[in-house]
């Protein structure tokens, strides 16, 4: 069950990481404010950690291969 719990917690890093560089080229391009795009990238990655802290016990965002 962990080691589904640390792939998941890997997914949800790499959909963040995703959404960070889609976001910063859309506000880019359509002249958008990126504060607003930083502080809510930063809540997510902030989830994911607090995430890894309730589950396994260390506020991490990746979880190392050799670790799962």
């Amino acid at each position: 069950m962990k080691i589904i719990l640390k792939k998941f917690a890997n997914l949800l890093t790499i959909a963040t990481t995703i959404f960070l560089v889609v976001g910063l080229g859309y506000a880019v391009v359509k002249n958008q404010p990126i504060g607003d795009l930083i502080s809510e990238i930063a809540f997510c990655y902030l989830t994911v950690a607090v995430f890894n802290y309730f589950i396994f016990g260390a506020a991490t965002l990746w979880h190392k291969k050799s670790d799962i």
